[in-house]
């Protein structure tokens, strides 16, 4: 049995961020109500249903508000990577949170978390599995959402390609394959479980319709849809390798380097690692065992933004995926 709309409140952080802000819409069309805390509530106007409340005064505002939320859904997550800025935010943030949900009667916490922590070699992987481990731990009811690659993170060669320049791969440009979903279909995905009666307490995986879609095959697609020459540039993945080595010596009295050689590696670990679910039985990525959910394709994606350029603004963190 489903829960009553109408009672459905959501405490939801990261609404700064790309799935935070579309969750955030898609509650609203639901006609759930949503509270936001935010380092800064000036800049956000005033909607229906939605209240932003700065981080500073977030427990006061739970305890003496008429709005009581029955569900945390953490959207935050380390924007950059970086080692200590991982660990303040997958970790540390979070507990924050958990805490606060306990102190405040809050019994539900979805955690948007990664598909890429089955493999854990990065700090913000470290990070998120060991609030995964305190969340799975506490009195709270739980789910855990690990997506595969969003669309967004797969567009960040669109200008590269609308202006005429070559598509850059890694390897032969299949070295790796996703089955990635929308911002709207992921926040659907999650809004189901906020819906329910009772919480699963699971981990549960996600990815869009198949098929899998490899580098390769998104420059085929962009090309096709731009009507532009086809071009594409092969590069070795083990250049991440060589400057990380070149690198070590200085980031052990550089904090500034220490977190450019984590973003290497993070560079790294998506041009040579699928977002599929990951058989550790047969010790290879898996399609067919990676769950797809929602209707929206990346190619209708493509489509709707190659001719928006203020969309380029938002992917420049994107630039090599």
């Amino acid at each position: 049995m489903g829960t009553n709309l109408a009672s459905t409140k959501v405490l939801l952080l990261g609404y700064t961020g790309y799935i935070g802000a579309t969750l955030a819409k898609v509650l609203l069309e639901k006609n759930i109500q949503v509270v936001c805390p935010v380092r800064n509530k000036k800049p956000h106007k005033k909607k229906e249903n939605i209240v932003f409340v700065e981080m500073s005064q977030i427990e006061s505002f739970l305890k003496t508000s008429k709005v009581k939320p029955t569900t945390v859904i953490s959207c935050i997550a380390s924007r950059k990577g970086g080692v200590t800025d991982s660990w303040d935010v997958e970790y540390t943030l979070n507990k924050f949170f958990l805490n606060l949900c306990k102190r405040v009667g809050i019994n539900r916490f979805i955690l948007l978390s990664a598909i890429c922590v089955q493999k854990p070699t990065l700090e913000f992987q470290k990070a998120k599995l060991a609030f995964e481990n305190l969340l799975k731990h506490s009195t709270l009811e739980y789910e855990i959402i690990r997506p595969t690659a969003f669309f967004k993170s797969l567009s960040g060669q669109i200008d590269r390609v609308k202006k005429g320049k070559s598509f850059l791969v890694f390897g032969n440009g299949e070295l790796t394959t996703c089955k990635p979903i929308s911002a709207r279909d992921l926040s659907e995905f999650i809004i189901g479980f906020v819906l329910r009666k009772r919480a699963e307490n699971k981990i549960h995986l996600v990815g869009g319709p198949g098929p899998p879609i490899s580098p390769k095959n998104q420059a085929e697609l962009l090309f096709k849809l731009s009507k532009n020459e086809k071009k594409i540039t092969h590069i070795s993945p083990n250049l991440f390798l060589v400057i990380i080595y070149v690198l070590m010596p200085l980031s052990k009295i550089s904090k500034k380097i220490q977190d450019f050689r984590e973003f290497l590696k993070i560079a790294y670990y998506y041009a040579t690692e699928s977002m599929l679910f990951w058989d550790e039985k047969n010790h290879a990525y898996s399609s067919d065992k990676t769950p797809e959910f929602g209707k929206d394709t990346l190619e209708d994606y493509y489509k709707k933004i190659l001719d928006k350029d203020i969309v380029y603004k938002e992917l420049k963190d994107q630039k090599l995926f």
